[in-house]
């Protein structure tokens, strides 16, 4: 009898084995996640590229969880597509605990994520400070319904940068800036579409001549014809872009071209302080800017969830986001709606629109427009070989 208890157990030591470890489950409140978590270890998975960034999040944010929750945040770095792609193989491979624990995440890279079931839901009613969420800001992704499968983490607008000392006369609409390339060839570029930015600026373009009504995926033919002529003015004659936004940040930083951009009005006001942006940089708001949100979201296959969740509640707090926006780390705008704060909070959050590379804030709000979808965005990479050949 004790060969054939044996024998059932080592059988069912390797049908475990063979399943893998079960995947980790939230807990059924906050308080019951925070406990959970307490001394262990969070791998947050997001985009490394800006150095403002990285010393918010290991500065400022890893110590508050570690005081506050005894949770370590490890940060690590990586393309948002990259850890996707990694997902989806574990999805393929029924790999039940993944490495992932939280990533940062928005876009096309949400949809994809989003449709492959790779994303836990349910997100905002385990998260107490969700409750001071902008719900506009909440409700959608690029075009993309969130469903409660991510956070909303932060809230900006695109944003033109530009030297003031060398562009006495800037343009204030996107023809009158095509003009401008015409009459300083080669001080202008943007990065290619397969980055953010590069494709999000041939949007305002593309918006710029047709409006709402460009938003079904079918781009005119007359479109990147138009596009087509801006090649030969542009930085090398359009004969090459800048790979990512960072690579644009550099010509601009070495005097090579005489404007930037990016999706975050207060992203130049560290850069110019510290002396990396010329001391001439100034903000550009052309006569519409796409908001754009940016997101947290926890894998299928966390192991460590519950110590995700506690990080993304810390991550809205008004102290963390408050921290966030001001320009010494990164100056993202909020996710948070300001009218649900109290007072003391909501004061601190309007002390920080002063800047002297700042747009002005009503300005900026009265050209918002929203984003198109994921059609529009996925043609513009498939069809922007027409122009840059």
């Amino acid at each position: 009898m004790r060969r054939l208890k044996q024998f059932g157990l080592m059988l069912s030591l390797i049908f475990l084995a063979a399943c893998g470890t079960t995947r980790a489950e939230i807990a059924p409140t906050f308080e019951q996640a925070a406990e959970e978590a307490k001394q262990s270890t969070v791998n947050f998975y997001m985009w490394g590229g800006d150095d403002g960034i990285n010393r918010y999040i290991d500065e400022y944010v890893a110590p508050r969880l570690k005081e506050t929750y005894n949770v370590e945040l490890n940060r690590v770095p990586m393309d948002t597509a990259e850890f996707v792609r990694q997902l989806s193989l574990d999805k393929r491979a029924n790999r039940e605990e993944g490495t992932i624990d939280l990533m940062w995440i928005n876009g096309d890279n949400f949809r994809n994520a989003a449709e492959a079931d790779l994303l836990q839901g349910d997100l905002l009613g385990k998260i107490p400070n969700a409750k001071l969420l902008n719900e506009e800001a909440q409700a959608t992704d690029a075009g993309t319904p969130t469903n409660g499968l991510e956070v909303a983490w932060g809230n900006v607008q695109f944003v033109m940068h530009y030297d003031a000392d060398k562009v006495k006369n800037p343009p204030t609409t996107f023809d009158e800036l095509h003009r401008w390339t015409e009459e300083n060839p080669g001080r202008f570029t943007y990065p290619e579409v397969t980055d953010f930015t590069g494709n999000a600026f041939v949007r305002h373009l593309l918006y710029a001549e047709y409006g709402t009504a460009g938003g079904d995926g079918e781009i005119p033919d007359e479109f990147w014809e138009k596009l087509a002529t801006w090649s030969p003015t542009q930085w090398k004659q359009g004969t090459t872009y800048p790979k990512s936004l960072a690579q644009l940040d550099q010509l601009y930083a070495a005097g090579d071209v005489w404007m930037t951009m990016g999706f975050n009005e207060r992203r130049a006001e560290a850069e110019r302080e510290n002396g990396v942006f010329p001391s001439g940089t100034r903000a550009l708001v052309l006569e519409h800017s796409i908001a754009s949100t940016h997101f947290l979201a926890v894998p299928f296959n966390a192991k460590n969830p519950n110590g995700a969740l506690v990080v993304i509640n810390e991550l809205l707090s008004p102290e963390a986001q408050l921290a966030k926006q001001d320009s010494t780390y990164w100056g993202d705008g909020t996710s948070l709606d300001l009218t649900k704060l109290d007072t003391a909070d909501r004061d601190a959050f309007l002390k920080l629109d002063e800047g002297v590379t700042y747009p002005d804030p009503e300005r900026l709000a009265e050209r918002s427009i929203p984003d198109y979808g994921p059609a529009v965005i996925d043609a513009i990479r498939e069809e922007w070989d027409r122009v840059a050949k």
